[in-house]
């Protein structure tokens, strides 16, 4: 189609900032208390993930919102039927208007709803060619909005991204098998944390640990964490 030229954001790789690299330790008592004695992991460059959504910078200490990686809300109210989905030039190809198909809400643009999806997907793809950790994370926290129905439908080739995101969650307070209230579910397994910063600290039932790596056990009832930023689960 002939529409306005995409625009990447700028922010995504203005700047590189140093995170710690996950340790290798499991979510036992032992190994917990083996990984406080190690040597402090090393940084590492990572991309720096814009906030324009929700969430908390990567290098926060603070705790994000518990975020559903599949949410790919839009907006309320009327929308444009698909079979008015047309540009002011041009013509959208099939995928484009599958994406935009009851996203586009009354008096708005369908090609600058097709833009911020575009956008997503470069931000993905950008975040990820540097630091694919800060990708996933981004996603997790909300830090890249709109992300499943743009990798869906725009982007499948950073589909792989997503499916990591999808099965993880974000620093907060979880009570394990259960929906938390935006959406995400901590089901037992053992997750590696994301960008974590040096005060990541977590509690899993009644043990408590500092370790980049924890297996949450099916005996396991609730599960809080703190300057981790974000979990991906391991063996998918």
């Amino acid at each position: 189609m002939t529409h306005p030229p995409r625009r990447v954001a700028a922010a995504v790789l203005a700047t590189a900032a140093a995170v710690l690299i996950a340790g290798c330790s499991s979510g036992s008592d032992a190994e917990d208390t083996a990984a406080k004695d190690a040597p402090a992991p090393t940084a590492a460059a990572s991309a720096s993930v814009p906030a324009p959504d929700r969430g908390a910078d990567p290098g926060s200490a603070e705790p994000t919102a518990p975020t559903d990686p599949a949410s790919d809300a839009v907006p309320s109210g009327p929308k444009v039927p698909e079979s008015e989905l047309t540009p002011a030039t041009g013509s959208f190809t099939k995928k484009e208007k599958t994406y935009l198909a009851g996203r586009v809400p009354k008096g708005t643009d369908p090609a600058a709803v097709l833009q911020l999806g575009q956008e997503t997907c470069d931000r993905i793809a950008r975040v990820a060619e540097v630091d694919k950790d800060a990708a996933i994370g981004g996603i997790i926290t909300g830090q890249i909005g709109g992300a499943k129905g743009a990798v869906t439908h725009l982007c499948p080739d950073q589909e792989d991204v997503l499916a990591a995101a999808e099965t993880g969650f974000a620093d907060g307070s979880y009570t394990v098998g259960a929906t938390a209230k935006a959406g995400s579910v901590v089901t037992p397994g053992t997750y590696r944390a994301l960008t974590p910063t040096k005060d990541c600290a977590w509690t899993a039932g009644t043990r408590a640990g500092t370790a980049h790596r924890v297996t949450i056990t099916a005996a396991t009832k609730t599960f809080d964490s703190r300057g981790c930023f974000a979990w991906a689960r391991e063996g998918r």
